[in-house]
């Protein structure tokens, strides 16, 4: 058994934990990610079937330093030899704080170390890739404490494959399938995104809906560059999750957007999976929303104000436009929004349901859950 670290967005570590519950054993929610102990058969199926993962980290010994020196000799007396072999290459990444240990110097010294005790071993030694490396070794410190781990999944897995070009203010697609899964939408009723962008919202809605699992398109994951790799287990995996994939016509997802260049992204997006039946998206301002359905599930991720190169008062009215369309457009459905403005969301002039706190990379976020019944709504939405 391996013990492994899963990364995701801040906020949806208890989805996290639930996407995988049934490959582990011992799992535990940590701050941004959470902590369990799986095989290797549970390592390669954490890695395709994961919706709002980021990387699988595999532990593989942690330390107490004093010092520089003392840091190069732990380092050092790892087997590294039997995980990276003098042809490859590999990446050294650091996080955590100390306020003993600058992060530069110690991934030098890390790298150092490793290096010597490859050539030691094989009298050859392995290079070098910051971009595209073949072995990624990540180190967390807090303070002297040094826990360091190998990355099965390599370039993160919210990056599913599927895209060709992505929208400059694209949703991280980790991020946006945990907004699907906390809306509890039924997956009977409408799925709308009237400001889709490239579409990553109502897509991701789409893989959920018809039990596709969001690895499937990707072209390759860092465990399959390591010593132990088994192709056959992998490919019975891969097989399985195909097999599971339950494509139903009768489900309704929809993405509108004002400009074509993100309709066109999207609907490339829809070839590369398959879906092109599957989810419509249409050139189409919000104001124009009208939807026929008398319930559904709406998700939007606004403008924030930065990315519109705008004043107060037109992002305001911005999101006193969206209040309008739920208020007269969308009576009985389920709205949700996410934004990092806290501020222009009051313009929205509708009382909040609930208010989620998640994290949008650096930004601090809300979805927030607006259900539209019939009634007069003059009270004044919150952050």
């Amino acid at each position: 058994m391996y013990q492994c670290y899963l990364t995701c967005p801040r906020g949806l570590e208890q989805i996290a934990q639930e996407d995988i519950v049934s490959f582990v054993n011992s799992i535990k929610i940590d701050q941004g990610g959470v902590q369990f102990q799986t095989d290797q058969a549970g390592i390669y199926k954490i890695n395709i079937h994961s919706r709002v993962g980021m990387h699988l980290l595999v532990e593989l010994f942690n330390f107490d330093a004093k010092d520089s020196d003392d840091l190069y000799n732990h380092i050092y007396d790892f087997s590294w030899d039997k995980w990276i072999d003098p042809k490859q290459t590999f990446a050294v990444k650091v996080r955590g704080y100390s306020d003993q240990f600058n992060r530069n110097y110690t991934t030098l010294k890390i790298k150092d170390s490793i290096v010597d005790h490859i050539r030691k071993k094989k009298l050859s030694r392995p290079s070098i890739d910051k971009n595209n490396p073949d072995i990624i070794i990540s180190v967390f410190i807090s303070e002297n404490h040094f826990k360091v781990y190998i990355d099965s999944s390599g370039v993160s897995l919210h990056k599913r494959g599927y895209r060709n070009k992505i929208h400059k203010a694209a949703l991280n697609e980790a991020l946006a399938a945990g907004l699907v899964i906390l809306s509890n939408w039924d997956k009977v009723s409408p799925f709308y995104d009237t400001m889709c962008g490239s579409g990553t919202i109502a897509i991701e809605a789409a893989l959920i809906a018809h039990n596709i699992v969001p690895g499937l398109l990707r072209d390759k994951f860092s465990f399959q560059n390591w010593k132990d790799y088994d192709e056959n287990l992998f490919k019975k995996i891969k097989a399985e999750a195909k097999e599971n994939i339950q494509i139903d016509k009768n489900i309704k997802i929809y993405g509108f957007d004002l400009q074509f260049a993100n309709i066109a992204m999207a609907l490339y997006s829809c070839k590369s999976l398959g879906l092109d039946s599957s989810l419509n998206f249409k050139k189409q301002d919000m104001q124009n929303f009208n939807p026929k359905a008398n319930k559904g599930t709406l998700i939007i991720n606004p403008p924030y104000g930065e990315r519109l190169n705008s004043d107060d008062e037109s992002i305001n009215l911005l999101y006193k436009m969206i209040g309008d369309v739920f208020k007269n457009k969308c009576t009985g459905f389920d709205c949700y929004v996410f934004t990092a403005n806290l501020e222009a969301v009051k313009s929205i002039g509708l009382k909040t349901k609930k208010k989620l706190v998640l994290k949008n990379g650096s930004l601090d976020s809300r979805l927030l859950y607006y259900p539209i019944e019939k009634g007069i709504y003059n009270k004044k939405g919150s952050s």
